[in-house]
């Protein structure tokens, strides 16, 4: 098999373990490919030989693998899924980093990360992703994909942001306020709950616009489907704006349009048999505790 690995550069503590899940990996006779950056940060701490026969993928470049392994929080799984960009490739996340609600593996049960990614024993759901389209992309892309969520928020002042909002090219919503943020299911255990959004199940066909902030009573989160099209004119006293998709942050002239539909392909994530949604509802966020 070929097992592509990203993570985040905060792995003191761990280095030990990743050390010898790859070491493991290699002597089973598979290819291993690294993130450029994610390697050189191990090859830095534990030494150049860790490097030896392993192949070396920029995050511009999909890794084209059998399965990928996503060793940090849910900020690195993010990359990690981007990076693969693939629905037939699982994603296993190795929780390494604080909360880690999509990162079910860690290496406090070598037991089941072995099973699982070694051995195959391991159940993958297929989770929907969010398209974004630019309608004038300065300094980002015209498209972007967000397995958690997009937030179109403020500029680093004190104007807020005058948003209209269109589903599926009926009668328009406004919302007034420093922002708002669309949801995947996937992401709504994310910042959409920060914000006092709804949990969605993940295969809820769906999404939530949110709004942060409010300069209004009446205006509340709303869940809609995901099978139409939503538009969004921004406009703002400031000149800019800021839109983050996945931690990916990106500073955008007001005036501008933003349509959002779902994307033609899914994340598969890999979970360890047993897994459901309501037990990590208990043990990731306290659920009932």
């Amino acid at each position: 098999m070929r097992i592509a690995i990203n993570g985040n550069r905060h792995q003191e503590g761990h280095l030990e373990n990743i050390d010898r899940l790859v070491s493991a990996l290699l002597r089973r006779g598979d290819t291993v490919a690294i993130s450029d950056r994610f390697l050189r940060y191990l090859e830095d701490r534990i030494g150049g030989r860790f490097a030896l026969g392993i192949e070396s993928v920029p995050l511009t470049r999909a890794p084209r693998a059998d399965m990928a392994l996503s060793i940090g929080g849910d900020g690195a799984f993010l990359k990690t899924a981007a990076w693969v960009a693939d629905g037939n490739t699982p994603v296993a996340g190795i929780n390494t980093g604080h909360l880690g609600f999509l990162a079910a593996f860690s290496f406090d049960r070598p037991d089941e990360i072995e099973s699982a990614i070694i051995g195959g024993d391991r159940v993958v759901e297929h989770r929907s992703v969010m398209r974004i389209e630019v309608e004038q992309p300065q300094g980002c892309p015209r498209e972007l994909f967000a397995l958690n969520e997009g937030a179109i928020t403020r500029a680093d002042n004190a104007s807020m942001v005058n948003l209209r909002v269109s589903l599926n090219g009926a009668e328009p919503l406004d919302y007034l306020g420093d922002g708002l943020i669309v949801s995947t299911p996937t992401g709504s255990t994310a910042y959409n709950l920060s914000v006092g959004g709804p949990i969605l199940e993940p295969h809820l066909p769906g999404w939530v616009i949110s709004p942060i902030a409010a300069h209004s009573l009446s205006v509340r989160p709303l869940v809609i489907s995901d099978t139409g099209e939503v538009d969004i004119l921004v406009n703002s006293r400031a000149a800019t704006f800021r839109l983050t998709v996945d931690g990916r942050a990106f500073s955008l002239p007001v005036g501008q349009r933003l349509r959002i539909t779902r994307a033609p392909y899914s994340i598969a994530i890999a979970f360890a048999p047993g897994h459901t949604f309501t037990r990590a509802l208990r043990t990731k966020l306290g659920f009932n505790n």
